[in-house]
Order: structure tokens, then sequence, then C-alpha cells
């Protein structure tokens, strides 16, 4: 086996996948697997179909330690976007209710700069309100002005690039006037459609009084998504767990009977207040087990997050 060949086929597979390289060549992944691990070589009609499908020299890839040139397209993904996210100035999101300056907007956009080689760019303002981020997208889709100028104008702004992996899109954000920085991770949808939103991470400083490292979830749409600010705070929550209390309130109601009801050793033998003491340690014995049980750890954005976020996007509201 050619090793030259595994070893450009294996830079391949890392930047596209196995199954993608099978999808474009029309070979079956168990054939791309083999050719990885050297157990069948590859034919002429795999090498032509290489070459088709992602431009490489076959002398190249068969004989030099071939570069992967990747060509990125990011056509799906400009445009302006709201962004949903926490007001996150309490420590470990101690909010005293769900609605009261909880939720903070913002906007971002993903464009092409005309100036440079239409590379692609991202700018963003984070605002307070959802009124003001209203309209200032309105005034991005609308305005026949560069996005740049426009941002520029508003001040506060975040400038920043967006990067592709093949399940992820990064965007990283940056204010040069106080130093500022964020990075958001979304997923990549499973399309070449226009992108319309999602949900995602952001790691970013938190506000307040202590400026720490904070990371929570973000909602990026084109739409105003139009459900009460209530709802979309739950959407944002880190923590979303269910609790099953039959077997506790069984043995609590049980322990109340056997102290209280029945006419038995335990009963007659203790003071009210050793019997207060009992059902408080058993109450809290159950209290701290579903706590730890249900303790936020870590969080992950799945594809169940991804298509309820979805849903509500595409029947949200166009800006104009």
């Amino acid at each position: 086996m050619n090793s030259m060949f595994q070893t450009n086929l294996k830079k391949l597979a890392k930047q596209y996948s196995q199954k993608h390289i099978a999808d474009k060549t029309g070979f079956s992944q168990s054939s791309i697997n083999n050719y990885l691990s050297g157990t069948s070589e590859p034919s002429i009609q795999f090498l032509i179909a290489l070459k088709e499908a992602f431009g490489v020299s076959v002398d190249d890839f068969l004989f030099s330690d071939f570069e992967i040139e990747v060509d990125v397209s990011y056509e799906q993904y400009i445009g302006n976007y709201l962004i949903y996210y926490y007001n996150n100035n309490s420590y470990k999101g101690e909010v005293h209710t769900n609605l009261k300056n909880t939720l903070n907007y913002g906007v971002l956009s993903i464009y092409k700069n005309k100036d440079l080689d239409k590379s692609v760019e991202v700018s963003a303002v984070f605002v307070k309100d959802r009124m003001g981020a209203l309209k200032i997208i309105k005034a991005l889709n609308s305005s026949g002005k560069n996005i740049k100028d426009i941002y520029l104008e508003i001040g506060g702004i975040y400038e920043g690039q967006i990067s592709l992996s093949e399940q992820s899109l990064f965007i990283d954000l940056g204010n040069r006037e106080n130093g500022d920085k964020c990075s958001i991770i979304l997923n990549c949808p499973p399309t070449k459609r226009n992108y319309i939103g999602g949900i995602g991470t952001v790691n970013s400083i938190a506000r307040g009084r202590e400026h720490n490292p904070c990371i929570q979830f973000v909602i990026l749409s084109k739409k105003l998504i139009d459900v009460p600010d209530g709802e979309l705070y739950n959407l944002l929550k880190f923590n979303d767990f269910s609790v099953n209390m039959d077997y506790a309130i069984k043995d609590i109601i049980d322990l109340f009977k056997r102290l209280y009801s029945e006419q038995n050793e335990i009963s007659i033998e203790l003071t009210d207040s050793q019997k207060l003491a009992i059902i408080k340690n058993k109450l809290e014995y159950y209290f701290n087990d579903i706590l730890d049980a249900n303790a936020f750890r870590f969080a992950k954005i799945s594809n169940k997050e991804d298509d309820t976020i979805y849903k509500i996007i595409k029947e949200g509201i166009d800006i104009g």
C-alpha cells in the first residue's frame, strides 16, 4: 500500500469525514475505511473520483505530502441576527424574577467586506432591551449603507470572524475599546439552505461587580421570536430536570403515620421535639439527595434543543 496515499487520505478524512468522502466519490464508507487501514489498494476509478470530487492531483496525492485546500463557503450564514441571552450580572445566574432585567438582546451581522476581497466578517452590538435591538436590525435590513458603517455609528461594536468545522459554527468577537471578548459555538445545520438561527453556547466575561468567566446558552435568529419573555427565559436555562418524588413522599407519609397516628413503642416513648427532629432529618435527606442528583454539571446543545429553537424561529416574525 502506498503509505503517502494513506497519509493524504487520512488528512482528507480528518477534514471532511469518511462519510463525506464516500458521498462525494460514490464509493462505500467501508471501501474508504479499507483504503485508510491499508487492507485494500485504491482503484483507478476511486482516484479519478477523488480528483473530480476534491480537485486533487492524482500524482501529488500518491507521491507528495499533500496540503488539503479547503474551500469553505459561508454563504448560507450571511445575514443579520437578533441575539437573545441572559443578563449575567448575578452570581451563578441568581435572579429574583424570571422576567425583569433577566433577558438581554443584541444584534449580530455576518457579511462580506466589499473592500477586502469580499472576505466574511462579523460585527455585533449588545443592548438591554428588545426594542433597541429591533431598531438596529431594522436599520441594517433596510439601509443601503455599508453594514460596518452602521455599527460604527451605533458604537460599542464587537468585531470578529467565523469559522466552520464539519459539525460546528464558531463566532469569535472582541471589542477593541474595552478589551472584551466572547466566543459563540453553534451546531452546523445538516443542510445547505440559508441559516435562520439556532441555539448555542457563548463563553464571555460576566458583567456586574466581578468580571469573571461565564458560559451560557445564547439564541441567534434572523426573525423576531414571537413568544413571551418567560418562555425565552426557560429555553435559555441550563437546568431542566424532572424529579420523581413518589417514593420519597410515600416514605415520609409512612414515617409520619408511625410517629403520630399509630400507637407503638416508638410513638409513645418519643417526645414531640424528637419526632419533629426525625421528620426534619428525613426531609433534609431527600431534598439533599434530589438536589445532588440533579445538580448542574454540564450542558450540551442536543439536536432536540436545536430542533425546538429552529421551529420557534421559523414561525417568528420577519424583520423589515
